[in-house]
């Protein structure tokens, strides 16, 4: 059995090259091979989001704060709220962060495959974010 206690991890900030905003990334864990999963708590500040990005293996989200929106490619923007959980499918193309008035948690698990669990692409425009795109 492996503890890791909370805080034991600083919080890093998110890198500006895979988020939009300030979202901090806590409680990192990745497990070592014959293992595949991964993942961390991550706070969005309103506004703050990813950018475009898939998982080889598909991700879960289980929002535990605040309120946030989700999208995959080609799909209407969605709200997600406390107990939440969302799946994305291997490969699918989605963005996910906080709405403009309310910052959103949420544990971000996925898994690795031949030593990748994302990969990340552009970042979500304005109008994608905000809904209005067509």
């Amino acid at each position: 059995m492996d503890i890791l206690r909370h805080g034991a991890l600083p919080p890093i900030d998110g890198p500006a090259e895979y988020f939009t905003g300030s979202v901090q990334l806590a409680s990192r864990f990745q497990r070592n091979a014959p293992a595949r999963v991964g993942g961390a708590i991550v706070t969005f500040q309103p506004g703050a989001r990813t950018a475009w990005h898939t998982h080889p293996l598909g991700q879960t989200l289980i929002v535990t704060a605040g309120q946030g929106w989700a999208q995959r490619e080609g799909g209407p923007r969605e709200e997600i709220t406390v107990g939440d959980v969302i799946w994305f499918a291997p490969g699918e193309r989605h963005w996910h962060g906080a709405t403009t008035d309310s910052a959103m948690t949420h544990v971000a698990i996925s898994e690795e495959l031949d030593g990748r669990s994302v990969d990340w692409l552009e970042p979500v425009a304005d109008p994608d974010y905000r809904g209005e795109a067509g």
